[in-house]
């Protein structure tokens, strides 16, 4: 009994101490300056009066408002070309691998078979991946450095 009462009240106190996370927003942005280099990418972690803050692979950034000259949403068109063209390619590849038989009459081995597979998926993700692009909602504001833009976006971000 005692050890059952023991679990309850350790299992019950873990909520107690556990440390609450940041909201984090899963909205990729890419951040430019007001010459229109872009000087970061990733997804917004933190939003405040005074900076943004992203969450990249390599750790988190921190830019200040009068740094930022514009900010895009979403990825760019490339990397819908990019991803298209991966995914077509590897999805015929399998599919022409598991296809061949060397023996029948125009036959293939497996190797051919993923070889011409990938250069016919892979054209045909890439138009997919061209395709999506006029789907995609991107956009961009512009900041300057600008509190008032910059509290418009915040606003907007929410």
């Amino acid at each position: 009994m005692k050890n059952l009462i023991f679990a309850i009240i350790l299992i019950l106190g873990m909520n107690v101490y556990a440390q609450t996370s940041a909201e984090t927003s899963d909205a990729f942005v890419r951040v430019y300056d007001q010459s229109g280099k872009k000087i970061a990418k990733g997804k917004i972690y933190l939003v405040s009066e005074t900076f943004l803050q992203l969450k990249r692979k390599r750790g988190p950034i921190e830019i200040p408002v009068r740094r930022i000259g514009s900010i895009k949403t979403k990825r760019s068109a490339g990397n819908n070309l990019l991803v298209g063209a991966a995914v077509g390619a590897s999805t015929m590849a399998v599919i022409g691998a598991a296809s061949a038989d060397p023996d029948d009459f125009l036959g293939f081995t497996a190797g051919e078979g993923a070889a011409a597979g990938a250069l016919l998926g892979g054209a045909a993700g890439t138009v997919i991946g061209g395709i999506s692009i006029l789907f995609k909602r991107s956009e961009t504001y512009t900041i300057n450095g600008d509190q008032e833009k910059w509290n418009a976006f915040i606003e907007r971000m929410k």
